[in-house]
This record gives C-alpha cells, sequence and structure tokens, in this order.
C-alpha cells in the first residue's frame, strides 16, 4: 500500500534553526577539530614535565594515539550516512500487535517505507536507519552506521581532555614553584587560558555524552527511543493494576547488546563504519507472548483453557495502544489517494 502524493505544492518542512545554517555547521566543525589539536600543541611543544626514558615514550604515544583516533573517529562520524535503503515493505500484517513487529510503518515526507526504528529527520530532511538523533557538533544525524564511529570520539576526547588535564596541571604547579611564574610570553598565557576556559566544559559534556550513550549501548536503545519513556506496550498485564509491562524489545541482556554495537569484533576500538545483518531493515526482538508469560503471571494457569486465558487477559485493553496507533495512521493519509492493488482509493 504506497500513498500517491500530490508533489505539486509539496514543500518539506525543514528544521527552523541556526542549526541547519551552513556557515555555523563549518564553524563547529572547524572548531571541533582546533580545540585538541591545540592541547596536542600545549602538551607536546610546550608542557615541559621533565619525563624521560619509558615514561615519556608511554605519554607521547598515548597523546598522539588518542588524538588520532578521536580525529578519525570524528571524520568517519561525519561523512558515513544513515540512509535507508529503498525496499517494498513487508506484506501487511492485520494482527493486532505492537507495530515493531509488524515493520509495516511508511513515510509520509519520504514517501517510502519506514523500517523499524527508522525516524525522518527534519534537518537532514530524510529518514535515518536506527537514528539516535541529530548532532550538530557532527552536522549529520547519528545512526546505525556512524553510531560506533560517534561513541568512540566521545571516549577518545574524553580520554584526551583527562590526559591533558593532568599534563595542565603539572605544568601549572612546575610554574608555580619556579622563581618566576611568567616566565613564558603574554600570547602563552592567553592561549593557554582560552584553551582551558573552552576546554573543560566541553570535556564535561562529552564525559556525560559518553556516559549516557554507554548506557544506551548497555541497553541496547537509541536516544529516542529512552525519551519514549517506555512506551513500548509489553504483552502481559502487570498482577496490581493490569495495566502493560513497559519493555523495551530489542534489549537482548548486555553482553549480547554491547557485542552487536560493536559487531562481535576485537577490533572495536577502530571506528569502522557499522555493517549490521538486514543493514537497518529488521532487527532481532524479544518474542511475542507465549504461554510461559501468562503462567508467570497467573500460576494457576491452565494452557487449555481458553476461557481461563481471555479472563486473565483483556485484550481490548491490549490493542488500545495499537487501535490508537491505527486512528493516527488514518488522520495522516485522509484525503489522500492510496493504491491498493489495482484500484485507487481516496481515504476518508
Amino acid at each position: 500500500m504506497l500513498p500517491i502524493h500530490n508533489h505539486e505544492g509539496h514543500k518539506h518542512k525543514k528544521g527552523k534553526s541556526f542549526l541547519h545554517n551552513k556557515s555555523f555547521s563549518t564553524f563547529v566543525l572547524v572548531f571541533t577539530v582546533m580545540m585538541p589539536t591545540n592541547c596536542v600543541i600545549l602538551e607536546f611543544f610546550v608542557f615541559d614535565i621533565e619525563l624521560e626514558g619509558f615514561d615519556y615514550k608511554l605519554q607521547t604515544f598515548a597523546l598522539f594515539f588518542i588524538y588520532i583516533m578521536a580525529m578519525f573517529s570524528y571524520y568517519q562520524a561525519v561523512t558515513i550516512n544513515n540512509d535507508t535503503i529503498p525496499k517494498p515493505p513487508p506484506p501487511a500484517d492485520n494482527r493486532p500487535i505492537d507495530p515493531n513487529y509488524k515493520n509495516t510503518a511508511h513515510c509520509i515526507d519520504c514517501n517510502r517505507w519506514k523500517p523499524v526504528r527508522t525516524h525522518h529527520c527534519s534537518m537532514c530532511g530524510k529518514c535515518n536507519s536506527r537514528m539516535d538523533h541529530h548532532c550538530p557538533w557532527i552536522a549529520n544525524c547519528v545512526g546505525l552506521r556512524n553510531h560506533r564511529s560517534f561513541y568512540l570520539f566521545t571516549m577518545y576526547m574524553m580520554f584526551g581532555g583527562l590526559q591533558y588535564s593532568w599534563r595542565s596541571w603539572v605544568y601549572f604547579q612546575k610554574l608555580y614553584y619556579s622563581d618566576n611564574f611568567f616566565q613564558n610570553s603574554v600570547v602563552f598565557y592567553l592561549f593557554w587560558t582560552f584553551t582551558n576556559v573552552v576546554l573543560y566544559p566541553t570535556a564535561a559534556m562529552l564525559g556525560f555524552l559518553f556516559g549516557y550513550h554507554s548506557y544506551l549501548i548497555l541497553q541496547n536503545q537509541t536516544t529516542l527511543e529512552g525519551m519514549k519513556a517506555g512506551s513500548q506496550q509489553g504483552c502481559v498485564p502487570n498482577k496490581k493494576d493490569d495495566r502493560l509491562i513497559s519493555v523495551n524489545v530489542f534489549d537482548r541482556g548486555w553482553i549480547a547488546n554491547v557485542a552487536w554495537f560493536f559487531e562481535y569484533s576485537y577490533f572495536w576500538w577502530i571506528p569502522f563504519e557499522s555493517v549490521h545483518d538486514n543493514d537497518g531493515t529488521s532487527f532481532p526482538m524479544l518474542p511475542l507472548c507465549t504461554v510461559e508469560d501468562f503462567k508467570r503471571v497467573n500460576p494457576d494457569f491452565v494452557e487449555n483453557d481458553k476461557d481461563q486465558m481471555n479472563e486473565r487477559i483483556d485484550f481490548n485493553k491490549m490493542d488500545e495502544k495499537y487501535l490508537d496507533y491505527l486512528e493516527a495512521q488514518k488522520q495522516q493519509y485522509k484525503g489522500k489517494k492510496i493504491q491498493l492493488h489495482d484500484r485507487v482509493i481516496t481515504v476518508e
């Protein structure tokens, strides 16, 4: 079922924000590259903290390794796209179940199939596979193929900020206990102060992002899915109030979640483009309700007693969200022409 759009006069709604401005995006990209570069210049060429032998070699290796990996991760996060694959949608599924399992959503703006976990970004003007969020730092969406690169970028930048903070503090102590604290030029102190003032809030924010995305990876969840506050419905009512138990249908346990995110690779620390099975058109999910689910809620449940099953599980309550979903889809297509097999009808 594909809607026939009248493209004449149809205007795509773009994000009305300065974040969409190309000049601002260019400034952010240059700024993000220059800040760690400034830190490397100060650490390697200015901060004389009197390291020798193995300590000097280890610190130098760590300095340039973290810098190179951070910049490579950033490049990958910026340049990798998360476009959906133009495929026909799965066959229509009329079962009253969570729409995630049906995987038949349609994007009105793109006029194409929108696979599960896909979202349309108003900033980019396109659908992104397993979209996490639109990030102005990379002027791109974080999604299925570049989420790993974005995560590693926050990790390396956080480690780089910690290393810079340590070396900067050691050098500050050296100057403080010396005979002349202002032994360098005024330009150096201005440059050092500016770097510190900008770096520390930035490093704190990156540390928060690293921690938050670590949590999301452990849960196999995206930022957008987390913002739904558990709107994904389960299939078993709660014992206390018969409300549906809210579950994350993509969570397979933290070990499996982490392994899937890094593609089961020993080289997880390298920001390669993520290439998963089915390329974002489907994902491993929890199974639908089983008899064991009913038994867990009601130990007295008898498998062959269909009357008891219907009494314990109120299917009208279970279908409530699904019916709301159908009504919302109907409103979206209202007044539009729909092609159904060889017939073209207008949705009323």
